[in-house]
């Protein structure tokens, strides 16, 4: 009988030695083609997240502010009712079922076109915040919206007016002897000459020296501010304006016809009195939330 030979090896030996790396290899194979995959798919998902683009209608929820961070509009209830988040003058607060997602369609001009844009590329759940300067917005302020005063003025102490322009100034008839307060200013005004038949009233400003009174409107409505008497000499009352430059487009007041205005400005020791609408020359910045994209 022939004996085995010495080189022969088990079978079974060989099976196994194979067997171990190739399963490693198969396992590498699945992990590398899984890997491909995953990257495969999430490619896939980010190609398919829509973006807004020109001609789509979409929804989006913002929140309109002056430069001084007043809200002046908003799409949200939580904000408009929000006491604690300054408005504008001009803010309208309307009802809660009116507090909805805006909705447009970009390019057709129906908002402003720095607005419209912003929403560009923007996908659903994202915000953006654009700024716009006076013109990009509601414009900036003509020459004829705007009137000057001096910061340091002087205020004649006595004035003839006949009885319809006294009773328009004061809010109430002449008669004789009367002192009435100062619609302006806010100091005492003595009728000294009443003369129905001649229709005229001579009244005599009765500011006193030092003192500070509260002028261009009602303290409680948000209008006016302090003027300070510097000087009285025979015939005029020399006064300054409490204001300073920090104080424009947060104020506004109310003339001696009864218009309302807001300080717009106060360089070179004049005041900038602005007769337009509050957000016409001001700055605007929009924080825009893209809800849904409708089509």
């Amino acid at each position: 009988m022939r004996r085995p030979s010495s080189l022969r090896v088990d079978r079974k030996g060989i099976d196994a030695a194979v067997a171990v790396p190739a399963i490693v290899l198969v396992g590498c194979l699945l992990i590398v083609a899984g890997m491909a995959l995953a990257d495969s798919l999430s490619s896939d998902d980010a190609d398919s997240i829509r973006v807004a683009k020109s001609g789509d209608k979409v929804a989006v929820d913002y929140i309109s502010k002056y430069d001084n961070g007043w809200v002046f509009d908003t799409s949200m209830w939580s904000v408009a009712d929000d006491p604690d988040i300054r408005k504008s003058f001009d803010f309208t607060k309307r009802q809660q079922s009116q507090y909805t997602p805006l909705e447009f369609t970009i390019g057709e001009g129906q908002l402003l076109a720095k607005f419209e844009s912003a929403v560009i590329g923007m996908a659903v759940g994202e915000t953006r915040t654009v700024s716009l300067s006076a013109s990009e917005g509601y414009g900036t302020v003509s020459e004829n919206e705007l009137v000057s005063h001096a910061v340091h003025d002087q205020i004649a102490l006595r004035n003839t007016m006949n009885l319809t322009e006294f009773n328009d100034f004061f809010g109430e008839p002449a008669a004789m002897g009367m002192t009435v307060i100062h619609p302006v200013f806010g100091w005492e005004v003595k009728v000294d000459s009443y003369s129905p038949h001649l229709d005229e009233v001579k009244v005599k400003n009765l500011p006193v020296l030092g003192k500070k009174y509260w002028s261009y409107g009602d303290a409680d409505n948000e209008e006016g501010w302090y003027v300070k008497v510097h000087d009285i000499t025979g015939t005029h009352a020399h006064i300054e304006n409490l204001v300073t430059a920090s104080m424009a487009n947060n104020v506004r007041g109310v003339d001696a016809d009864g218009e309302r205005f807001f300080l717009h400005a106060v360089i070179d020791g004049q005041m900038q009195f602005k007769y337009s609408a509050e957000r016409v020359g001001q700055n605007l910045t929009f924080t825009i939330t893209l809800k849904e994209i409708i089509g």
